[in-house]
């Protein structure tokens, strides 16, 4: 018995010390294993940031961070403490709102030195440190505010001879805030060459310490009672600062005679607008900067590319050519909100409550709530979309007509649709009646984007906005081009068969090179154009080592399946069934080579490359036929077609959109002209990250994806 002690002693001893040793190993994570983030945030005071943590909080604990929080209520020693704090908890990444963008930088700079991703978030911290700074473009913020102000005193036509220059206040935000240096900025862009012509003259240039509205009414009296009441306009920088002084310039009877700024089209703001006191307010939709956050802070610790995100000199971001280095920054648009759009932009849009905007305000001076106003309009006055595919035998192009139709219904246009069966001639037929019927939108999904020409220019002649859907329509007449990035599509298939192929480990030589085959999509489609260039930046280097032979090239019409199995079985019949890799542009063409080249016993051995992450393309992935396809995740491309479509119809900007000529489009330098473009991002898919990327993320049903495959080899469902 006493032996049986001794052992059961020893055997609890060993159970302690390994769970000691777990937790000195896990010192970095919390006890459950999870990666800690740390929000640090300036104050609560400020009406956003007690919400934005909330919002932050909820969106990284759903992707399986913790989350430590602090507020440092203006205490920039405190904030400093509490980041040091944060660090020594073991946290990964920092998003900081910064009580003051210099003095962070101490307890910033050795969160960067231990390896932490900060996030400068809102407010710049000045440091080339930090992994990321999240904003909104702030220059152009002041720039719409003053811009509003000038147009409210028609300062253009200004009479200087008659009432002197115009009498400009210029209240700017917080010293120690690098956005109100960037506000000042924008301001100063629009104000200067008035004050140069001597249309305006600034008699008075303040800041407003903790952009208080306390301390904007005090600044605001000094001023007004400096000036004896004249004063003709205010620029200021923030909605608060703004509320502030027309206390003092109500005093004074000024309130909604002087045109006065703000920012930030807070419900206090948007209130006051209403009632004709605050002239304009700048929308900076705060709703997509903490997902933003959240969403480049993930992407920051495991590694991954950022959508958008460009370097700035710190010299650009401060005003302060002293400054050294670059910031990765990602910059958000704004919008300028006034009297006319403030129920469309702040109210309609959920941004604020309409109580909240409209209290205090007669009912019958108010607009009707949103959802609750009498349809002014019968539904023939609705604003007509017209969709225009290709073809619905493509697996995916009817749900995507089905997903368009719903959104743009949802947001009150109608919509007209047709399916053109793979011919030319019916398509440009189909868009023409569209375009008499009265369509001032088309979204078209081209059989030919050479063939379709004919019918764009003239809807584009006609005024209406054309966007060119996952395919290139092939003239400058197009509003957008909406897509993937394809010439890197082309590259990730062709850079998944070499690395199966083993092209790099030293097995193929000159004199006994890999017999590759490329098989091209339907040629009349740009989008395949596009692949094949990617694909030969890839292949092209190998060719010309000797180390690779292309034995066959050719292109698969309307990437159909039948025709690539006909078009493999003469290839093998001709090669003696002598392959070694197959290059293929999409699943449909890669699934029907593989039924000719499982007849020759060559499926699973031989390489083949797909595109599209189709069900059976994926299926065949986990069966290990298919090697790689790529994920073009067009779940998010009939959504941003929409709302590309609504903002041209609508006249707004489209974020992220930018210019490419049609030379480099094309891979044609014939081609004239620019078209304006979105591109998504694309994803090798293989047997190693098929489940996390293809089924997980709810792409393709887990039981599409593996069906055929016996119930011990298939991983649990998600």
């Amino acid at each position: 018995m006493k032996s049986k002690r001794v052992l059961m002693a020893i055997f609890s001893l060993m159970i302690i010390a390994s769970m000691a040793l777990t937790a000195c190993s896990g010192a970095a994570q919390s006890s459950g294993g999870k990666v800690k983030i740390g929000l640090s945030f300036s104050d609560f005071a400020t009406e956003r940031w007690k919400n934005e943590e909330v919002l932050m909080r909820k969106l990284l604990e759903e992707k399986g961070y913790e989350v430590i929080s602090a507020e440092a209520n203006h205490d920039v020693k405190l904030q400093n403490d509490q980041i040091d704090n944060m660090v020594s908890q073991g946290v990964k990444g920092l998003i900081v709102v910064a009580e003051d963008g210099d003095a962070v930088v101490t307890s910033v700079d050795k969160a960067a030195d231990a390896g932490v991703k900060v996030i400068a978030y809102d407010r710049l911290i000045k440091t080339s440190k930090i992994a990321a700074y999240l904003s909104f473009d702030n220059v152009e913020v002041g720039r719409q505010q003053a811009l509003g102000v000038m147009k409210a005193i028609d300062a253009d036509n200004w009479d200087v001879n008659a009432n002197g220059p115009a009498r400009v206040v210029q209240l700017a935000g917080s010293p120690t805030d690098n956005n109100a240096t960037l506000f000042t900025k924008g301001q100063t862009e629009i104000l200067q060459p008035y004050v140069d012509s001597g249309k305006i003259e600034i008699v008075a240039q303040q800041g407003i310490d903790n952009w208080d509205a306390a301390n904007a009414l005090k600044v605001m009296e000094n001023i007004l009672t400096a000036q004896n009441n004249d004063i003709d306009a205010v620029v200021a920088s923030n909605d608060g600062t703004a509320l502030g002084a027309l206390q003092a310039m109500k005093a004074q009877g000024l309130a909604g005679k002087v045109p006065i700024s703000g920012q930030d089209a807070t419900a206090d703001g948007s209130n006051s607008i209403v009632k004709g006191e605050l002239t304009v307010s700048i929308l900076k939709d705060i709703r997509n900067l903490s997902p933003l956050a959240v969403d480049v802070m993930d992407k920051l610790i495991k590694g991954q590319p950022v959508d958008g995100m460009k370097n700035f000199t710190l010299a650009e971001l401060t005003v302060d050519n002293t400054k050294k280095g670059e910031v990765p920054c990602v910059f958000l648009q704004v919008q300028q909100v006034n009297k006319d759009n403030v129920y469309d932009l702040v109210v309609k849009s959920g941004f604020q409550p309409y109580d909240d905007v409209y209290r205090d305000i007669p009912e019958d001076q108010r607009p009707p709530k949103p959802g609750e106003a009498a349809a002014p309009a019968a539904p023939a006055e609705k604003v007509k979309i017209g969709l225009s595919f290709s073809d619905f035998a493509t697996e995916r192009w009817k749900n995507e007509e089905v997903l368009m139709r719903k959104l743009l219904e949802g947001m009150g246009y109608e919509v007209i649709s047709a399916e053109a069966n793979h011919d030319v001639k019916l398509q440009n037929d189909q868009i023409d009646n569209m375009v008499t019927q009265g369509v001032k939108g088309l979204i078209v999904i081209a059989e030919d984007g050479d063939a379709v020409v004919t019918s764009v220019d003239k809807a584009a002649d006609a005024g209406v906005k054309v966007i060119a859907y996952d395919r290139l329509i092939k003239t400058s007449k197009i509003a957008a081009y909406l897509s993937f990035d394809n010439v890197e599509v082309g590259r990730q298939q062709a850079l998944g068969v070499m690395k199966a192929l083993g092209v790099d480990d030293g097995k193929w030589t000159k004199d006994n090179p890999a017999k590759v085959v490329m098989l091209g999509g339907s040629p009349t489609d740009n989008n395949a154009t596009l692949f094949r260039k990617g694909q030969m930046e890839i292949v092209q280097p190998y060719v010309d080592q000797g180390i690779v032979k292309i034995v066959a090239d050719q292109w698969v019409d309307n990437w159909d399946a039948a025709n690539a199995l006909k078009i493999m079985e003469n290839i093998l019949t001709a090669q003696g069934n002598k392959i070694d890799a197959v290059v293929a542009s999409n699943d449909g063409t890669a699934l029907g080579a593989l039924q000719a080249m499982k007849a020759q016993g060559l499926a699973g051995s031989v390489p083949i490359s797909g595109q599209d992450a189709t069900a059976d393309g994926s299926n065949s992935i986990v069966k290990g036929e298919l090697t790689v396809s790529i994920l073009k995740d067009i779940r998010n491309l009939s959504p941003l077609a929409v709302d590309v479509m609504d903002k041209l119809i609508k006249g707004e900007a489209v974020d992220g959109m930018k210019n490419f000529t049609l030379a480099e489009l094309t891979v044609d330098d014939t081609k004239q002209g620019e078209v304006p473009c979105v591109f998504l991002k694309v994803e090798q898919v293989n047997k190693d990250n098929v489940y996390d990327l293809v089924v997980k993320s709810g792409f393709q049903s887990y039981d599409d994806v593996y069906r055929d495959i016996p119930e011990g080899q298939r991983p649990p469902k998600p």
